[in-house]
């Protein structure tokens, strides 16, 4: 009896298909499908012949691995029931009876290859784990990932993941990475659709549009990380994504001599910390007040006209960008009286200075940026290669200049019957 029970288990598996040298090739195998180790009739039919012919293939795989035909997006793999594309069905060498040790083999037999493998491939296909991001069979999310878009990444990239912080997170993100990024590989750094600044344009499209086609062009815009170079692609605790507040900002390229469209040298950042009276739009912090950061068609990437030499016809289209925010009253009248404090009694000396044939522009009293003196009065004004002093003084109910341009001169608020100066020579 004892040596009945040692060996029927021989001479069951003395009957297995594999064990009765017909099919040797599966005994190389290091790992069997569980029915290829005792029972091939889980899979084959036994009719006349020896034929061995597969069940109704419907029911084959799907009577012991049926856990995944009811998720919402099942592989077409599946769906065809073409279970062998992926696996061997006797057993393998790999994992899974896969027929490949790398996945992406056999996702490439179906998935097109050029397109996964540009310069820049991330990480997981390139250790040939597409597994690593999809569910091989089928998933509840699009694409067969095996979790949703909008947090998918952040199992991986958790530096990238704002949700929970103080940010103003780049909108874009809320349908999750692949609006900039390709998931797979890209001709691009950081495996982005396309170039930067060209990205940026699919949505920002009337800012990129305005960075091609500018006449002035702003230099950051135009190198190396274009937009990148001036804002966070992900998040910012500044709006607009900025990397910093504006001024901290522009400082940055801006705290060193430039040579201007003028050809003058100029050093905004050592104007601003030198002197205390700040033009307000640079005292809110906001150097967009005046200037485009993307690109102008007028000169120093301003916002709107403004007379580009020292001397211009008055037309009050022609100072666009001051009478944004400064009433043009103040230039337009011969007699003032509220419109302007910069009178002689009521000789308006705004409109002496700029209604001349060789009208002299805002600047040529007016620093834009920041000076030591009220009103943004200069202490020179550039002319030629030259910086001519202004000599201005304020008085009680007016003040008095003796610049390098004319004679001095002093004028009071005050009502007179008779204008103290005359007219400046033209």
């Amino acid at each position: 009896m004892t040596v009945l029970i040692m060996m029927f288990p021989f001479a069951s598996r003395a009957n297995n298909c594999t064990t009765s040298e017909c099919h040797t090739e599966f005994k190389q195998l290091k790992k069997l499908h569980f029915p290829a180790e005792d029972n091939c009739l889980r899979c084959h039919e036994k009719v006349g012949k020896h034929k061995f012919k597969l069940v109704e293939q419907r029911e084959l795989c799907f009577d012991c691995h049926d856990e995944n035909r009811k998720r919402k997006y099942v592989h077409e793999a599946l769906i065809s029931l073409e279970c062998s594309a992926c696996h061997n069905s006797h057993g393998g060498n790999f994992k899974f009876y896969l027929k490949s040790e790398r996945i992406d083999t056999m996702c490439f037999e179906c998935h097109d290859k050029d397109s996964m493998t540009r310069e820049f491939i991330h990480q997981p296909l390139a250790d040939g784990d597409c597994t690593s991001c999809h569910d091989a069979h089928a998933s509840d999310y699009p694409t067969l990932l095996s979790a949703g878009k909008e947090t998918f990444c952040f199992e991986c990239h958790e530096d990238k993941d704002y949700s929970k912080g103080n940010m103003k997170v780049h909108s874009i993100l809320e349908e999750g990475c692949t609006g900039c990024h390709n998931p797979h590989s890209s001709g691009y750094r950081y495996m982005l659709s396309a170039a930067p600044g060209g990205i940026c344009g699919d949505c920002h499209e009337d800012i990129g549009e305005k960075a091609k086609t500018a006449k002035y062009k702003h230099l950051p815009v135009e190198k190396d990380r274009k937009c990148l170079n001036c804002h966070e692609a992900h998040a910012s605790p500044v709006e607009s994504g900025l990397k910093k507040k504006q001024t901290e900002l522009c400082v940055q390229c801006h705290n060193k001599w430039i040579k201007g469209t003028d050809g003058k040298q100029f050093n905004i950042y050592t104007m601003i910390r030198d002197n205390p009276v700040k033009h307000q739009p640079l005292e809110a912090g906001e150097c967009h007040g005046c200037h485009d950061p993307h690109g102008s068609d007028f000169y120093k990437i301003l916002n709107a006209r403004f007379p580009s030499r020292f001397y211009s016809e008055f037309k009050v289209e022609n100072y666009e960008l001051c009478f944004q925010c400064h009433d043009s009253a103040l230039a337009v009248s011969e007699r003032a009286r509220k419109d302007t404090d910069f009178r002689d009694g009521t000789r308006n000396l705004h409109y002496v200075h700029v209604n001349l044939k060789k009208g002299r522009t805002c600047r040529a009293c007016h620093e834009p940026h920041a000076t030591k003196n009220r009103k943004l009065i200069r202490e020179t004004t550039p002319f030629g290669k030259w910086s001519l002093p202004v000599g201005f003084k304020k008085t009680p109910d007016g003040g008095s200049c003796s610049p390098g341009c004319h004679k001095p001169f002093t004028y009071n608020r005050e009502i007179k019957t008779k204008p103290v100066n005359k007219k400046i020579n033209q």
